[in-house]
């Protein structure tokens, strides 16, 4: 069964042309008038990263042909990280310019700030008018934009003799920007019912939440295939993808996956014991436990274990265990072990070592067989898969970066050899276009049919940055034969977005997606000419061409999405088509501690062949306040062409509603913490009504001791003509205890020792002295040197980090100051103080002038012949000070209030110090004292 074609020709252009008629009104309302006065920052974008301070000049040009008096410079808001901007007035006179200094630092709460825009309203005066402008610049954080989703495990289970199976997902968002994202899950192949299928959430600055998901298996077979569920998370402010995972699951024969899927162990050094009851009568206690330490000096290890014993029949079970043995660069693995990069779920029991070398590259080898079961007498222990693979890593940490895998796969139950090899690179142009290739091959042998299949795939993308215009384009292809994660799929993804402003942008975008997979054949029985029994085939296609329009309102954000999309799937004994136009729309918003948003697509569709059409509606709202989130759901007929698969082969016209709440809490000084969540959800589709109530709690009774609980109780009722209902329990009580250790695994010892450098040569020699009682910075790590100049950072990940010494001192590193920690350092730093450079304000009055003058806050620039500029800022004493290395500087002032007798003077600094005082004479503008003679 071959895909039907796409989007016909003729509405494809007509949707095209409109498009581009609408975006061609955007660019036309967006004309300026030209004024009188005009207020601009020097640099329209500014990139920053967290930590650092940056400047940006406020221009503000006269250009009328009188007078103009500024009379008040203010930011839109009080914007963190905010040290200096301007605050007295001053006088413009026609055709004159000021460029005024704006500084600030970007603090962890600056890079939270929910907008780019940092805006300042400027007020003045003519002798007929008083106005205020506004003049904004845009920042670019030097940040993470990705929204990692994972499990707390590589592998899920679910058991399809339940209702259903849940599995917890940690959404994090990696940047400091609040985020509302939709995320998306698809079964591959079709066949599990995943509630719900999509879900949006609000999430702030570095925030991680958890979302349990409800799966059953729709379509019970004898031969149950290998499910993925494809996780895909879309920033709902400019429809981009902003992240993508895929889950692997396996299928047990009974309902241990329940617990396993709730009960993922987390977390390091901790043991704990619990006790677990549930209705189906698997009783069992379950052993948890993780630590890490050093063994020796240059060895450190890391152990993990999980353990389960089952009353009723004695047996048991050892799963999640592993040593993990690391000294200097190589890391060796025994026991459960999974892998990724390969483009093929790798996951078992064996052992994997890796080893690092140069910067950035890396060599991992490993042999397992496919059993997550590590040894016990609970589950069969039956012949799994057998794998040997490879992998190489290279390139380097900035701007290039790739892989080589391949892994052989010789499969007993499936008498299947597989064999995959793939390739990715990464390159980084300009800091603003990415370019991405990927490769793979791959060949499948049947041992017993003799069939064999040869596959490959190939993708490119593309994302980058043109002025106001965003570009990606995500393209990937595999034949359906090959033997990797994407067999058989197209994905094409185009998108052109252009930003108006801070507030308003618009977008257009092309999808499409297909799978359709190959396989051998069973290679239990032959193969014979048109019996379809023995073969697996399925298809499963969108296709989508839309434009989006976002804009933003104070505190309210908005989206308009009109797309006209074409889904299909099939599979040997059946086929849906659904063909629709639709209109997407979000709105949110976060007043102080409450977060709103709502969701809402209509579609106006039509199935298959008939002629006629059917509106549909899907529409989600959440509401969060502080740790409380509401979410619920309503679909009236089908959104998706997999609600035409309907188990019960019902009509069109259905109801899906769906409520779920959650709370987490601490409480008595956090020595109590927990979460709650319940939900319910109806299918009129699927005929069935589902509940379901979830509870962890853990009390600290000491530092070192918790007791622990778990709960879930769920109800299901089929609403079907022979109607069906059920209930699951299951609880959990335990004890955990917390070890500490003195050096975790991966940590080391960094150790400085500072002194000054007199002759410039990098050696403590004799006469040159250490720096005691200095602040000495690691990234975010802070200490001081004792009274030998030293200091000592303990327990420090291994990374790449800035070290900083006192800048407030003038110290200047003779050294560069990354530092890459991958073993322990102790370093001798040698450091030049720059040479200080005093200066003041000094005023010079009429006689029987006794008006007092404040100078303080005025910034004085100091700029070296290479065009590096520095500021100092007048203190209450009216004094100044800079710390500059040797060179010829150029210091002076732009502030309009006072004259000065002369604003620029020029300085010569030499290593033997500067000791004259720099002095700037100024007196009041417009005021002069007559004296009477008698």
């Amino acid at each position: 069964m071959k895909p039907q074609n796409g989007i016909s020709v003729s509405v494809l252009r007509r949707t095209i042309l409109f498009f581009i008629f609408v975006l061609l009104n955007f660019s036309w309302a967006f004309a300026q008038e030209k004024k009188d006065i005009q207020i601009h920052f020097e640099n329209d974008s500014v990139t920053v990263e967290k930590g650092s301070t940056f400047t940006n000049f406020l221009i503000i040009e006269n250009k009328s042909s009188e007078e103009m008096m500024i009379q008040n410079i203010s930011p839109q808001e009080q914007f963190p990280g905010l040290l200096f901007y301007p605050k007295t007035d001053f006088t413009l006179g026609p055709g004159q310019s000021k460029n005024l200094p704006v500084k600030l630092i970007a603090n962890v709460d600056f890079m939270k700030l929910r907008s780019n825009k940092i805006q300042f309203q400027v007020s003045y005066a003519t002798s007929k008018v008083t106005r205020a402008e506004n003049a904004s610049f845009f920042v670019s954080k030097g940040e993470n934009k990705n929204i990692a989703i994972y499990t707390a495990t590589y592998e899920n289970f679910i058991n399809p003799a339940l209702p259903q199976s849940s599995i917890l997902l940690t959404v994090e968002n990696q940047g400091y920007s609040k985020r509302t994202v939709k995320i998306d899950l698809q079964s591959i192949p079709d066949g599990l019912e995943i509630l719900p299928k999509q879900q949006t959430l609000s999430l702030e600055g570095l925030e991680k939440q958890t979302l349990e998901i409800k799966i059953a298996v729709r379509k019970q077979n004898t031969l149950y295939p290998e499910f993925n569920i494809n996780a895909i998370v879309t920033d709902l402010l400019d429809n981009k993808i902003v992240g993508s995972n895929t889950l692997y699951l396996v299928i047990l024969s009974h309902n241990r996956q329940i617990a396993r899927g709730n009960e993922a162990a987390s977390g390091s050094n901790f043991a704990e014991m619990s006790y677990n009851e549930n209705s189906s009568g698997f009783n069992f206690l379950q052993l948890r436990g993780n630590t890490a330490f050093r063994m020796s000096e240059n060895l450190k290890s890391r152990f993990n274990i999980g353990a389960d014993y089952y009353f009723e029949d004695g047996l048991y079970n050892v799963y999640d265990t592993w040593l993990e043995l690391e000294r200097k660069n190589t890391v060796l693995r025994l026991g459960n072990v999974n892998s990724s990069d390969y483009d093929y779920p790798v996951f078992g029991r064996g052992g994997k070592v890796s080893t690092r070398f140069g910067n950035s590259n890396q060599v991992e080898v490993l042999a397992l067989e496919s059993n997550y079961n590590l040894y016990g007498t609970y589950f069969q222990q039956t012949e799994g898969s057998t794998m040997v693979g490879a992998k190489y890593a290279f390139g380097n940490a900035k701007s290039f970066n790739g892989k080589v895998s391949y892994i052989f796969d010789h499969d007993p139950r499936f008498n299947i050899d597989t064999q995959v090899a793939n390739a990715v690179t990464s390159l980084l142009i300009n800091e603003k276009h990415i370019i991405r290739t990927e490769v793979g091959v791959s060949n499948e042998k049947g041992l017993l049919n003799k069939d064999e299949n040869t596959g490959a795939s190939m993708g490119a993308n593309y994302e980058g940055k043109i002025g106001k215009w965003d570009i990606q384009s995500f393209n990937s292809f595999a034949t359906k034969s090959y033997a990797g994660i994407k067999r058989g799929s197209f994905f094409s993804n185009q998108r052109i977005g252009r930003q108006f402003s801070a507030a308003q942008r618009a977008f257009i975008q092309y999808q499409n997606s297909q799978v359709e997979p190959e396989f051998l054949s069973f290679q239990s029985e032959p193969i014979q000419p048109g019996n379809t029994s023995n073969l697996r085939y399925y298809f499963n296609s969108t296709e989508a061409l839309g434009l989006g329009y976002q804009f933003s309102l104070k505190k309210w954000n908005f989206l308009l999405y009109p797309k006209v999309e074409k889904q299909k799937t099939a599979n040997f004994y059946t086929s849906q088509e659904l063909f629709s136009y639709r209109l997407e729309a979000n709105i949110s918003t976060t007043l102080g501690a409450h977060g709103l948003n709502l969701t809402a697509e209509y579609s106006y569709s039509k199935e298959n062949d008939n002629p006629e059409w059917f509106n549909s509606l899907k529409t989600t709202l959440s509401y969060r306040y502080k740790s409380f989130s509401l979410n619920g759901t309503a679909q009236w007929n089908a959104i998706s062409v997999f609600d035409l698969n309907s188990y019960y082969n019902g009509n069109r016209n259905f109801a899906n509603y769906n409520v779920y709440a959650s709370y987490n809490f601490q409480m008595f000084n956090h020595n109590l913490t927990g979460s709650f969540s319940a939900g319910t959800f109806y299918s009129e589709l699927y005929k069935n009504l589902n509940s379901n109530i979830t509870g962890n709690l853990e009390y600290k009774i000491s530092p070192s001791w918790s007791t622990t609980g778990y709960f879930n109780l769920s109800g299901y009722k089929s609403t079907a003509e022979y109607a069906t209902s059920g209930s699951y329990y299951q609880f959990r009580v335990g004890i955990k205890k917390y070890f500490t250790t003195a050096t975790t695994l991966g940590n080391h010892k960094v150790a400085f020792q500072f002194f000054e450098d007199k002759n410039f040569n990098g050696l403590l020699e004799s006469g040159e002295s250490v720096l005691a009682n200095e602040i000495v910075k690691l990234d975010n790590y802070v200490a001081i040197t004792d009274k030998n100049g030293k200091v000592v950072f303990q327990n420090v990940p291994e990374g790449t980090y800035t070290l900083k010494m006192n800048e407030s001192a003038g110290a200047r590193l003779m050294m560069d100051p990354v530092i890459m920690v991958h073993a322990n350092i102790n370093r001798k730093v040698g450091l030049v103080k720059n040479i200080r450079v005093s200066g003041k304000l000094t005023e010079i009055r009429q006689a029987y002038d006794v008006l007092e003058t404040d100078v303080t806050g005025i910034v004085v620039y100091a700029k070296s012949e290479e065009g590096m500029i520095y500021t100092a800022v007048v203190n209450q004493k009216n004094e100044f000070e800079f710390f500059l290395k040797d060179g010829k500087y150029t210091l002076y002032i732009e502030n309009d209030k006072y004259s000065y007798t002369q604003p620029s003077q020029t300085i010569q600094v030499t290593k033997e110090g500067y000791s004259k005082t720099v002095v700037f004479e100024y007196k009041k503008k417009d005021t002069t004292i007559k004296v009477k003679k008698f």
